[in-house]
């Protein structure tokens, strides 16, 4: 996250510094505050009505940072395609009133856009041209905002050491026009490449460095964000202890002060204590959370937070509990119109629904049914507003729901898309996992494809580092290579179920959990076990 956002703990943000708050009108900081305050829906009201008021007294400037101010809220909400739009119009306006440093940020804007969109060429192209319409304009400030983003546009497509040279540009210039606020954002961009490249030690003295710029000033909520960003560092390290100890003190420095962000660093650290496998507590601090962001009104706050609880609840096996609280979550961002969140719940839940279905426990019946809707609906949302990362999830969701009906070539090209989309984003481990699951697709039908494409998979997995899924790989890898029924004898194998042969035999329905790649023990009476199965 954005520290200018990470108390929320919501995803990281593309609105973290406004290059031009000193610049235009009062309004226009307004618009801002209201961002960072993570209240978008009074932000775009205040928007809205700034531009009608532009309108109609025929302020051409006020109109373009009107059409500014939109864009901003709809980047801040992760509506992309939105952004692009209304930045676009805001340009074409750009053409009557001429203003190099307000062009410069609605370009630096459609280029945070498309870094999102992860059109990462793209972006750099725009960046580079905002970066030179602030240096026509003398706006050193900008200058640095334009490198920071060009040093993360790095930092997304893997080029970390070049996002570490460009952040130290950023970090420069900022401490020369004395710009605390940005200066932080270029330290936390440097700390994200640090973690990147494993230098953990790097990253926490860069992330103490964030402290030190606030510690005993009066902004004490970027004060707590940059604490928050330690505790991240040191959950990263695997110093867990340390992340809730600091997470603690984050919640103790808003207590009696400001009920809506002591409510955001509860949030965060319930997160630091599920992480540290202290499950009582982290239940505790969620539930204090979601009370603190009720008493508050802070609907947003509410329903992230019911989202995240019910994800809790699938995690642990707490099925029907997740259900309810997920439903009511989806209700409250529907009501809201929290788009982005609203996938984010209905996502959670379907996944949770294939989960409870694959231990062959359940007694609904229309669990991969409602899965299967619900993975859509959020599939839907996330191609209309743009989210590449949140369609590749929903396609990863789909391709299992799909799989576990025994609608395999529906599933194998639901796989498909989720690694073009990892590709996209440049995301290895997301690579490998899809493809793993294309491989598993090809188990019964192709096995030698079956393996070429594990063993790419694990490759690619092994590529992005991530420890505990590549442990998870190795399991079906080495399922795939290896029958494990070869392995067994006739008395291990009985115990475990009637084999594939015995099953179409009877006319039995065989079930394949695709996750773990186990046959179950159930089977269903009625009809020739499909061949896809």
């Amino acid at each position: 996250q954005s520290i200018l956002s990470a108390v929320g703990g919501g995803r990281w943000a593309s609105m973290d510094f406004d290059e031009v708050a000193n610049y235009g009108p009062s309004w226009a900081n307004t618009v801002s505050d209201l961002i960072l305050a993570d209240e978008p829906v009074k932000a775009l009201n205040a928007a809205k009505e700034a531009f009608v008021r532009c309108l109609r007294s025929g302020d051409a400037r006020g109109k373009i940072f009107a059409l500014h101010a939109l864009a901003k809220v709809h980047l801040a909400k992760f509506e992309i395609n939105d952004t692009n739009e209304v930045a676009e119009k805001a340009l074409a306006e750009l053409l009557k009133c001429p203003d190099d440093t307000l062009e410069g940020a609605v370009m630096h804007t459609i280029a945070k856009a498309n870094k999102d969109l992860c059109r990462f060429e793209d972006a750099l192209e725009l960046a580079q041209e905002a970066l030179r319409k602030f240096q026509s304009s003398s706006s050193k400030v900008g200058e640095a905002a334009v490198l920071n983003t060009i040093a993360r546009i790095h930092l997304n497509r893997g080029k970390r050491q070049d996002s570490v040279k460009v952040a130290k540009q950023s970090l420069a210039m900022f401490r020369d026009c004395e710009e605390r606020h940005g200066e932080s954002e270029a330290l936390h961009t440097m700390v994200r490449a640090s973690l990147a490249m494993g230098r953990y030690e790097e990253a926490l003295r860069l992330a103490n460095e964030m402290v030190g710029i606030y510690e005993g000033g009066t902004d004490l909520d970027k004060h707590v964000a940059t604490l928050l960003v330690v505790a991240d560092v040191r959950a990263a390290m695997e110093e867990h202890d340390e992340a809730v100890e600091v997470a603690t003190k984050a919640v103790e420095l808003f207590d009696g002060v400001d009920k809506r962000q002591q409510a955001n660093a509860t949030r965060r650290l319930a997160d630091a204590c599920f992480a540290k496998g202290d499950d009582t507590d982290g239940w505790m601090y969620a539930k204090e959370a979601l009370e603190l962001y009720r008493g508050e009104g802070h609907s947003k706050g509410e329903a992230g937070m019911l989202c995240e609880i019910a994800k809790a609840h699938f995690s642990s096996g707490s099925f029907q509990e997740g259900v309810l609280i997920a439903d009511e979550g989806a209700k409250l961002c529907r009501e809201a119109g929290f788009r982005q969140l609203l996938a984010d719940t209905q996502l959670a839940a379907a996944r949770g629904r294939l989960d409870v279905e694959a231990t062959g426990a359940a007694q609904e019946q229309q669990l991969n049914w409602k899965a299967r809707q619900a993975g859509k609906e959020a599939l839907a949302i996330y191609q209309d507003i743009g989210d590449l990362r949140g369609q590749m999830r929903a396609h990863n969701t789909l391709a299992l729901a799909f799989m576990s009906y025994g609608n395999v070539l529906e599933g194998r090209a639901k796989a498909k898309r989720a690694v073009e989309l990892s590709q996209m984003l440049g995301d290895k481990t997301a690579e490998g996992t899809n493809l793993l699951l294309v491989a598993q697709s090809r188990f019964h039908d192709n096995k030698d494809e079956a393996n070429r494409l594990a063993t790419i998979a694990y490759r690619l997995i092994r590529e992005g580092g991530d420890q505990k899924t590549m442990k998870e790989a190795e399991e079906v890898v080495d399922a795939i290579r290896e029958d494990p029924k070869d392995k067994k004898t006739e008395k291990e194998r009985k115990a475990g179920g009637a084999s594939l042969a015995e099953t179409q035999a009877s006319k039995m329905d065989m079930t394949l959990d695709f996750d773990m790649m186990k046959t179950r023990a159930v089977y269903f009476w009625g009809f020739t076990s499909r061949s896809t199965r």
